[in-house]
């Protein structure tokens, strides 16, 4: 099993060879951006008090802007 963790770990380097920090981190940021919207609309469909909906309304459109600011910088080329 260690031999098959340590082919994994290659294909992962190997996947992100030649890829700066900066680029890595936007893209982590993406994936992390993506999974918060994610969560805020699943959060909205489920909410049940009535003083609740204005709160996530407002997560689910914070977390969409801000995957979108991200997807933009990285459609744009503004990450190296």
């Amino acid at each position: 099993m260690n031999g098959m963790s340590n082919k994994f770990l290659l294909l992962k380097d190997i996947i992100h060879n030649g890829q700066s920090e900066e680029t890595k981190d936007i893209y982590e940021n993406l994936k992390r951006a993506k999974k918060e919207w994610d969560n805020a609309k699943n959060i909205f469909e489920n909410v049940s008090n009535p003083d609740l909906v204005d709160y996530a309304i407002y997560n689910v459109d914070a977390a969409e802007k801000r995957y979108m600011y991200i997807l933009n910088q990285i459609k744009n080329g503004n990450v190296q």
